[in-house]
C-alpha cells in the first residue's frame, strides 16, 4: 500500500459519502494524512541489565510484539530461562508483527522487521486489514536498553532481515504473497507480481535501493564476498542478485527441472543456508519437502545431491563452520535432521517434538558450535519454544517457553 493510504482518511472519506451535501460540490477539504504510528515510543526504554560479554539471544514474538532475551552463557544449565521478554513496535496500541532480526557486528545494535500483518489483532490499520496490505518497517534497537534508535518504511509484508559484515548495510525481503494473490486476479504476469529487496543504509535507516527480485522473496544471504545476494522466491526460484552493479542485475534460477508458478508453485522456496566453506546455497522448499542446492560457480542446480525423505517441510538450517555438517530443521515431524551436505543424505535426527516443539523453525549455533538453539512457532496461540540441543549426544538439553509465535532466534554477542 503506497504511504499516502491510511486507515484513518479511507474511513473519513466513506463516511463523508455517507452524508454527503451536494452544496459542497468539488470543494470538500480532503482529510489530512495520518500516521498511525507513535511519536515516541517506548520512550522509557527497558530496565534489563545490558548485555554482559557472554552475550544473549534474541528472540522474536511476532504475534504478542514482543522480544524475548535470555543470557548465551545460561544454555546446557539449569539457569536457562527467559531473562525478559520486551516491547517492540512503533505503536503501543497495535500488533505490528515483529518478523526477523539481524544483529550489529559490532554488538551495539540490533535490527527487526516490522511487518503489519497480524490477521485477528484488533482495532486499528492491522487488525482491520489483516492482509499485509500495510507498508512494514525496518527498525534499529539499541542493545543496551533496547530503545528505538531508528526506522525506515518499507513494502508490505517484510520477510527476512541481515545485516553485512561492516555493519553498514542491511537487507530485507518482502514476503507479499498478497500482491500475488491480486496479480491473479486481475490477470497480470508473474512479472507484475514481483516484490522488492530494500537496501538499506544503516547509519541513516534511509533506503539506498529498492529492487525488484521475484513473486514473494523471502530468505535472503550474502555470499562470502558480499558481492552477490542469494534469495529464495515462492515461485520455484532462486534470485541471484549482482550487487556490483547499478542497479542490481537480477536472475533466476529454477530450483528444479519441473517447476511450477507464483500462484501453483511446486516446491515453495522459502529459507536459505548457505555453506561458510563452498558458497552453496541450500534451499529449503515447503511443498516438495525437498532440499535443492545451488552451485555459486556455474549458478545451476545440483540435483544429485538434492535432500529428499523428510518427513516434513525444511526451514532455516545452519551448517558447522568448517562446512562438513548441515543441521536443517523441518515440521510436520518437528525434528532436527544431520545432513551430509557431500552427498545430500541425512545421517541422523534429533526428535524435538518430545521436547514439546511444535512448528520448527529456526536453528542458531552457539559461537563454540557445542548446542544448536532451535526456536518453535508452537501453535500462534500459546507460548512458542526454545530448545537447547546438545550437537554432539543429539539431544535436548533445555527447554525454553517464549512468546507467542516466535520466527527466528539471534545471538547479539560481545559488550555494547
Amino acid at each position: 500500500m503506497s504511504a499516502a493510504r491510511r486507515w484513518l482518511p479511507a474511513l473519513a472519506l466513506a463516511l463523508t459519502a455517507c452524508s454527503e451535501d451536494p452544496d459542497l460540490g468539488d470543494a470538500r477539504t480532503p482529510p489530512a494524512e495520518i500516521d498511525y504510528a507513535h511519536p515516541d515510543p517506548w520512550a522509557e526504554g527497558t530496565v534489563v541489565p545490558p548485555p554482559g560479554p557472554g552475550g544473549r539471544i534474541l528472540i522474536t514474538n511476532s504475534l504478542d510484539d514482543t522480544l524475548s532475551l535470555i543470557e548465551l552463557n545460561t544454555v546446557g544449565t539449569p539457569d536457562f530461562k527467559e531473562l525478559a521478554r520486551v516491547p517492540v513496535g512503533l505503536n503501543p496500541v497495535e500488533l505490528e508483527g515483529p518478523h526477523h532480526t539481524a544483529v550489529a557486528p559490532d554488538g551495539s545494535a540490533y535490527y527487526v522487521g516490522i511487518s503489519n500483518y497480524v490477521p485477528g489483532g484488533g482495532s486499528g490499520p492491522h487488525g482491520t486489514h489483516g492482509t499485509g496490505s500495510e507498508d512494514g518497517y525496518c527498525l534499529k534497537l539499541d542493545a543496551r536498553d533496547n530503545r528505538l534508535l531508528g526506522s525506515v518504511r518499507v513494502d508490505p509484508n517484510p520477510g527476512d532481515i541481515i545485516v553485512s559484515k561492516d555493519g553498514r548495510t542491511l537487507y530485507q525481503t518482502h514476503f507479499d504473497t498478497l500482491k500475488i494473490t491480486e496479480v491473479a486476479r486481475r490477470g497480470g504476469a508473474q512479472k507484475d507480481m514481483y516484490a522488492r529487496l530494500a537496501i538499506i543504509d544503516e547509519a541513516t535507516m534511509t533506503r539506498k535501493s529498492m529492487v525488484d527480485v521475484c513473486p514473494a522473496p523471502h530468505a535472503v544471504r550474502l555470499s562470502s564476498d558480499e558481492r552477490t545476494a542469494y534469495v529464495a522466491c515462492w515461485s520455484d526460484q532462486v534470485a541471484i542478485v549482482d550487487l556490483t552493479t547499478s542497479p542490481p542485475d537480477v536472475k533466476l534460477v529454477g530450483v528444479a527441472a519441473s517447476i511450477g508458478t507464483a500462484v501453483s508453485p511446486r516446491h515453495e522456496p522459502y529459507a536459505l543456508t548457505l555453506s561458510p566453506t563452498t558458497g552453496e546455497a541450500w534451499v529449503s522448499s515447503m511443498a516438495s519437502r525437498q532440499v535443492q542446492v545451488l552451485n555459486p560457480t556455474t549458478r545451476t542446480m545440483d540435483a544429485t545431491r538434492t535432500v529428499t525423505g523428510l518427513r516434513g517441510a525444511p526451514m532455516f538450517g545452519a551448517f558447522s563452520s568448517d562446512g562438513r555438517t548441515l543441521y536443517m530443521p523441518y515440521q510436520g515431524a518437528d525434528a532436527l535432521a544431520v545432513i551430509d551436505p557431500v552427498t545430500g543424505t541425512v545421517q541422523g535426527e534429533v526428535d524435538l517434538a518430545s521436547a514439546g516443539c511444535l512448528n520448527v523453525h529456526q536453528i542458531t549455533l552457539t559461537p563454540d558450535e557445542k548446542y544448536g538453539l532451535v526456536v518453535c512457532e508452537g501453535d500462534h496461540q500459546g507460548p512458542g519454544t526454545l530448545h537447547a540441543v546438545d550437537l554432539t549426544e543429539r539431544t535436548v538439553v533445555g527447554t525454553v517457553r517464549v512468546g507467542i509465535f516466535p520466527d527466528s532466534v539471534s545471538i547479539l554477542r560481545g559488550q555494547p
